[in-house]
């Protein structure tokens, strides 16, 4: 409910800032909070809570507050195959507002929480047909009718069975009589908003509920564009294989080293890495096999360098590590880490052999200040140490 001396153009212009999430921002952490920040400013909540739904865990976790205590809210996790009332909503699509509902069982995270007066309100992540369209409806009068991918029950006042339906618990039983109702499941939903006045005790009106609603189908599509686009981004800068960075990410990385480190100074040092007689392994086990021991590669790889360091798959068995603020002797000493761990590790996939790896070494200013001579001297010294015998570090 908006506080008095918010009038309506300055509600309208919040609201304006809050549907702003839907087209400019990409950044998921930005979009997560503003929201509850203007869902708890615009209509002036005691308290604003948003848990979202983790697929894999089964789980509705709790993420973001405001107005609760720090903690409170991203300590809960509730099974979304449990009974919960803060899961009814994923399902139904439909806001809970216990004002209009009798609770028929006490549910432990309203009292962990200290919920009484409250609203559950789904976030839905992706747009589906309207209830009108699906059904053919010919109700002109109805509210709902023409409302693009709007579901009835989230407009009031729609009219079924020609019956005007304003009151939240009529509307949903006669809701679950409907075929599209009772479609709705928790895989469309990307988690639900807690508000709550239960310090206040000032009402919440099922308008500012519905009016909520409505924002939080078009933020859940944001919230989905986000997570597409950073998973998008994800995979243009890695290998889908090893998981770890690619070879164009992992030269634009290079590049711009080698530029700080001749505007300012510094020293850095590129470790190549090739695995040994990896043809036999695809000869002998199989390229699925294969690709199993790269990805086994790579986890050692990337478990076995610092956090400041950068790994990436560079082409077939190949790897390239970036060592920071590492001069030519660290840079030699932590290869010859790696290596020996390398070789040191039973590899299930080739019933426990053993796998080994040559490396070779470069140092920005020791052997080139340049990105092509870099890779050309750590290449170089890295076919030396397979001539020479492999599962070596060779540094020239």
């Amino acid at each position: 409910m908006l506080p008095p001396e918010k009038n309506n153009d300055t509600k309208e212009l919040a609201l304006l800032e809050m549907l702003s999430l839907v087209y400019e921002e990409m950044d998921l952490d930005t979009i997560e909070e503003r929201f509850v920040n203007l869902t708890a400013d615009i209509f002036d909540f005691d308290r604003v809570g948003l848990f979202f739904v983790k697929h894999r865990k089964g789980v509705l976790q709790g993420k973001l507050c405001k107005g609760f205590d720090p903690g409170m809210i991203s300590s809960i996790e509730i099974p979304l195959t449990g009974n919960s009332i803060f899961t009814k909503p994923l399902v139904t699509g439909f806001p809970y507002l216990s004002a209009e509902n009798k609770i028929a069982a006490a549910d432990p995270h309203l009292s962990k929480i200290g919920l009484k007066d409250f609203a559950l309100i789904p976030i839905v992540n992706k747009k589906r047909l309207s209830c009108w369209q699906i059904k053919n409806c010919a109700k002109a009068d109805c509210p709902a009718y023409g409302k693009k991918w709007l579901r009835c029950w989230l407009v009031p006042g729609t009219k079924c069975g020609n019956i005007p339906l304003d009151d939240c618990a009529r509307k949903e039983e006669m809701c679950r009589e409907c075929e599209v109702f009772a479609r709705q499941d928790s895989d469309t939903a990307e988690g639900v908003m807690v508000v709550d006045n239960s310090t206040s005790n000032k009402p919440i009106s099922l308008e500012n509920i519905t009016l909520l609603s409505i924002v939080a189908h078009a933020v859940g599509g944001a919230i989905n564009n986000a997570k597409v686009y950073s998973r998008t981004l994800r995979e243009s800068i890695r290998d889908d294989l090893t998981e770890l960075y690619n070879r164009r990410f992992f030269n634009e990385r290079l590049v711009d080293e080698v530029d700080r480190a001749r505007r300012y100074g510094g020293v850095f040092s590129l470790l190549i890495c090739d695995i040994d007689h990896f043809k036999e392994v695809n000869d002998t086990f199989g390229h699925p096999t294969g690709d199993r021991v790269l990805a086994r590669v790579a986890k050692i790889l990337r478990d076995n360098i610092r956090s400041s360091d950068m790994v990436a798959r560079y082409g077939g068995e190949e790897f390239a590590i970036l060592l920071l603020n590492s001069d030519k002797k660290l840079a030699r000493n932590l290869a010859e880490q790696i290596c020996r761990t390398l070789a040191g590790s039973m590899i299930p996939e080739i019933d426990g052999r053993q796998i080994t790896a040559s490396f070779g070494v470069a140092t920005f200013n020791d052997d080139s200040i340049s990105f092509e001579g870099l890779m050309a001297k750590a290449d170089r010294a890295m076919y030396l140490a397979k001539s020479q015998g492999r599962n070596q570090v060779i540094a020239l």
